[in-house]
């Protein structure tokens, strides 16, 4: 069931040299394809009926594992000084570092929606008087 492996995750790499091991990035890779059968388990159907592409299940994945070992340590912020000089760093989401899915990962694997937009009259109808 494995659709990403370890170099679609080293080709999206940008910055300092990456330094997991293949076995490292293939246990996180399964990690990560997991918990994104967890959330659709029929993901496997969609891919195979071509309504979801699977370079985007990819990516996604790929996403997943490169914002763990960007942070595995799960930091929230950090601040370093040398004299005057101070930089800081914030990193953002519920949970820094971990292994999950973004909004924007789920908004990328969710099925499209199959249905009509649609109004509600919140007039009131005309009174008949006897």
């Amino acid at each position: 069931m494995a659709w990403t492996d370890p170099q679609d995750v080293v080709d999206r790499w940008v910055g300092p040299t990456l330094t997991a091991t293949e076995e490292q990035l293939t246990t996180l890779i399964g990690d990560a394809e997991d918990t994104i059968l967890r959330e659709w388990p029929d993901i496997q159907d969609r891919i195979d009926a071509e309504t979801l592409p699977l370079a985007r299940v990819v990516k996604v994945v790929a996403r997943m594992v490169i914002r763990h070992l960007r942070n595995p340590e799960g930091i929230r912020a950090t601040q370093e000084g040398a004299g005057p000089y101070q930089v800081s760093r914030t990193y953002g989401g519920d949970e820094p570092g971990a292994l999950e899915m973004t909004d924007a990962d789920r908004a990328e694997l969710a099925p499209k929606r199959r249905g009509r937009a649609f109004s509600i009259d919140t007039v009131p109808a005309p009174v008949e008087e006897p």
